[in-house]
């Protein structure tokens, strides 16, 4: 009587670092199942399941799920692995296969295990082997981790395949090293930025123009640039701003600090694009401390006492109170602050702007370092903190050492983080522009389009106070001149 041989599925799986670490390649792993087959009489399944370069950190690969496909249909009788591993370094996932396999009634060996799940004896094995692979595998990713936190923290700014614009790679020193000329380019496009650019679309097209660079290749190229930390000496690592250690700064933080409330600003810009109201966030109720708000009012035509088919649309602003009266915007009380015509209220700011003389900013406060100076004392602080955790879990000082040191790091961490966010404030209420900037703005107000004068109403009018029929400018500017 003929029997029929067990037909056998070969699985196998690597990822790169395994390779090269390992040497548990996909033909070495391949050699020494098909010779175990041969040694069994199976018949192998043509051609091999194999995942090259896929991680076990899941079951999410190809081959394998072909595997599954052919076990569901019946094509196979038995599957054989070099390791357990090579299915899953998870448990969970181990077990599922392995009851999925059991429920086609497909048997599964392990070669380098030894372990025949057939019997009670090799899923206890199993279970036992695939809980070191897992313990083996979050080990690895917990010291890979930790090490690269830790690497960061003392302000090493990890190799990345390509290094950033105005960098370059040194392997040797693993350090990155400032191109020069890309460096000026850095500089110029901060610089061009914060002077009241209102979109990295703009910015590209400026770079573009300007400069003969491949970097130069797509739109929105300049973004990664205003947002990158490093510039300013830091590495930005899940949220919080590391000194670097491996490179040198391009530009100085309050510049960076400049650049980013520069990205807010023109984000809120973009939102009030498309109202029709020119004063839109500018003006203040002075009785409640609401804001004015657009409103567009339709009433129809009268004659001879009667409404006709004719409407008339007009708009108006008025406090968001009195016009909305939602709980968003109300008090108890509801606000009785003047509602003003729109034609008549923009006529009148617009003429107090260009007849506006000014030849200085108002309230200007001067570039002091302050903020560079004391984000590197913390990060040294940081470091010192590093090294006396690395000293008191080697016994090399005591616990109340190390606690009373820690306290005055953590003293001083906390007391430069105030002064630092009190100077990026006065940073922050610092114009950006320069003044002939602004004078070459206003000079363009009259011809201007809509979407152009509300910017340069924003950077010329801090608020507009409405209080009754009374409306007063709070200018960004001031003339400087001494009064005759």
């Amino acid at each position: 009587m003929k029997t029929t041989k067990k037909k056998a599925a070969l699985y196998s799986r690597v990822s790169t670092l395994e390779q090269v670490k390992t040497g548990y390649s996909l033909s070495v792993q391949e050699e020494k199942l098909r010779a175990y087959a041969a040694y069994q009489s199976y018949e192998v399944i043509e051609p091999p399941y194999t995942d090259d370069g896929y991680t076990g950190a899941n079951i999410h690969r190809p081959a394998l799920a072909k595997l599954i496909e052919d076990v569901k249909s019946g094509r196979i009788n038995i599957v054989l692995i070099y390791r357990l591993d090579r299915l899953s370094r998870r448990v969970k996932d181990v077990l599922e296969l392995v009851e999925l396999f059991e429920k086609y009634k497909v048997s599964l060996y392990s070669l380098h295990e030894n372990i025949d799940l057939s019997s009670p004896f090799g899923r206890a094995a199993l279970k036992m082997s695939a809980t070191f692979s897992e313990l083996e595998r979050e080990t690895i990713v917990e010291r890979t981790t930790m090490g690269k936190d830790k690497k960061i923290r003392l302000g090493h700014k990890m190799f990345t395949r390509f290094a950033p614009f105005g960098y370059k790679y040194d392997r040797a020193k693993k350090a990155f090293d400032i191109v020069d000329d890309e460096a000026e380019i850095v500089r110029d496009l901060f610089d061009k930025y914060i002077k009241g650019c209102t979109s990295f679309r703009k910015l590209y097209d400026y770079a573009k123009d300007k400069y003969d660079h491949p970097y130069f290749n797509n739109t929105m190229c300049c973004k990664p640039i205003i947002k990158r930390a490093m510039y300013a000496g830091y590495v930005d690592y899940k949220g919080e701003l590391y000194k670097g250690e491996n490179f040198e700064a391009i530009i100085d933080y309050e510049t960076y600090l400049k650049a980013q409330r520069q990205v807010e600003k023109n984000k809120a810009v973009r939102s009030r694009e498309t109202t029709p109201y020119l004063l839109t966030g500018l003006i203040v109720c002075a009785k409640c401390g609401n804001r004015y708000v657009g409103k567009l009012s339709k009433r129809p035509e009268i004659k001879r006492g009667k409404p006709t088919e004719t409407t008339y649309q007009y708009t108006t602003y008025g406090c968001a109170d009195r016009l909305k009266h939602n709980k968003k915007y109300s008090t108890s009380i509801r606000c009785s602050n003047a509602i003003l015509r729109a034609v008549d209220l923009e006529a009148q700011i617009e003429n107090s702007i260009m007849s506006l003389d000014f030849d200085t900013f108002d309230g200007e406060s001067s570039y002091s370092g302050v903020i560079d100076r004391l984000m590197a004392e913390s990060a040294a602080a940081k470091k010192q903190i590093d090294k006396l955790l690395d000293l008191y879990m080697s016994d090399l000082i005591d616990k109340e050492t190390y606690q009373a040191r820690i306290a005055d790091y953590e003293k001083t961490i906390r007391k430069n983080k105030e002064v630092i966010e009190a100077e990026s404030q006065k940073l922050y209420a610092k114009p950006a522009d320069t003044i002939d900037f602004l004078k070459a703005r206003q000079a363009e107000y009259k011809t201007a389009n809509k979407k152009e004068k509300r910017a340069i109403l924003a950077l010329l009018i801090d608020y507009i106070a409405i209080d009754g029929e009374s409306v007063n400018i709070k200018y960004r500017v001031k003339s400087g001149k001494e009064p005759k």
